[in-house]
């Protein structure tokens, strides 16, 4: 025996085995991460089980999401990717009844809704799954021809583009808070829908659909104007009388000691002009409902969207009398309608025939 070798032990020291829970759970995270692959969307079952849903062009591919720690090996090893052929899967959107939980004005006010899709799925048949981001499922759901959805969460349809509009002052019809919304018109009605994103719905807990009557719209005007501002600042003349007394100390020998001294003391600001523009333009949108008149206020950029949607209410003199217009004056009304597509070629031809019968 050597030296160094006395406290040497002749047993091949043999390597710690593998915990079987830490490969399946490195297993687990390697098939998490090879879906992740296909963009999925999360959704949760009846029983708060966490899935992963992707689809391709004639599958459906699902993938059930545990937590690594606290999850037992079994359940982890026999985690994997699901592959349902399109016509087996057979999802479809599960329809929900929408209430409203309270008024605001012409508002109705909703609990956001689910976004919940069924589908067969192996040793389970027919489930229910309710995504956890509503807005993303819905975008995607559609998108890959899963499921439909009308706008807003499913609770109407957008039958016409939209657009978005701030409002200033909404009286008795628009709550303060509402500030941005989108609007389209729908038939003979106006509806507002309340959020912060687009028209299929924001980040809040409810949602806020108003319907205005297009008749209810007396008329409507930009109103205001742009106003300048000149503001003169500066001009200030400030006296530093340490910088005095050491400016007469370093020219004690000159011939104008105290105009340096008083050079050094005296600072002058120079003036400043500063031009500002208000804006200060808004949308006026004069409503009558229920016997009364309300004057709500818009952003001028709202102007574009009453344009498109109730053009004939345009504020001119005949808006603002309770005369009726001549029945020359509806046959021209009639053919604006007909020219922006709001009235089709043949009730134009009905209307103007009864109205030439009235000349």
């Amino acid at each position: 025996m050597g030296l160094f070798d006395w406290n040497r032990d002749d047993k091949i020291e043999e390597r710690p085995k593998p915990n079987p829970l830490y490969q399946a759970q490195d297993a687990y995270e390697k098939c998490c991460r090879s879906f992740e692959a296909h963009r999925p969307i999360r959704l949760r079952d009846a029983d708060g089980g966490g899935w992963w849903i992707a689809a391709e062009q004639d599958a459906v591919l699902l993938f059930p999401l545990y937590d690594r720690n606290g999850t037992p090996r079994e359940t982890l090893e026999a985690a994997k990717e699901i592959r349902i052929p399109l016509e087996q899967a057979a999802v479809h959107r599960v329809e929900q009844a929408h209430m409203p939980i309270r008024t605001e004005g012409i508002f109705a006010v909703y609990e956001k809704p689910d976004v919940c899709i069924e589908l067969n799925m192996p040793g389970r048949g027919r489930t229910v799954l309710t995504a956890e981001k509503p807005e993303a499922a819905i975008s995607y759901l559609m998108e890959h021809n899963l499921a439909h959805f009308r706008a807003v969460y499913d609770l109407l349809d957008c039958t016409g583009p939209a657009f978005e509009v701030r409002c200033r002052q909404g009286g008795e019809l628009i709550p303060k808070g509402y500030g941005v919304m989108q609007v389209f018109r729908d038939a003979d009605e106006l509806i507002f829908v309340h959020n912060k994103r687009n028209i299929y719905g924001g980040g809040e807990k409810t949602v806020a659909i108003g319907r205005l009557p297009a008749a209810a719209v007396r008329f409507y005007r930009l109103c205001g104007g742009v106003r300048m501002e000149t503001r003169v600042s500066g001009g200030g003349v400030s006296v530093d009388r340490s910088a005095a007394y050491w400016a007469g100390w370093m020219h004690p020998f000159s011939l104008n000691p105290h105009g340096h001294a008083i050079e050094a003391a005296v600072s002058a600001e120079p003036v400043r002009t500063e031009h500002i523009e208000h804006d200060e333009r808004y949308v006026e949108l004069c409503v009558r409902m229920d016997g009364r008149t309300y004057d709500l206020q818009f952003s001028p950029d709202s102007i574009a969207a009453f344009d498109a949607m109730v053009p004939e209410r345009e504020f001119d003199e005949a808006a603002l009398s309770d005369r009726q217009p001549t029945p020359a004056e509806q046959i021209a009304l009639l053919a604006g309608l007909c020219e922006k597509g709001w009235v089709s070629r043949s009730e134009f031809e009905q209307a103007k025939a009864k109205l030439l019968a009235q000349i």
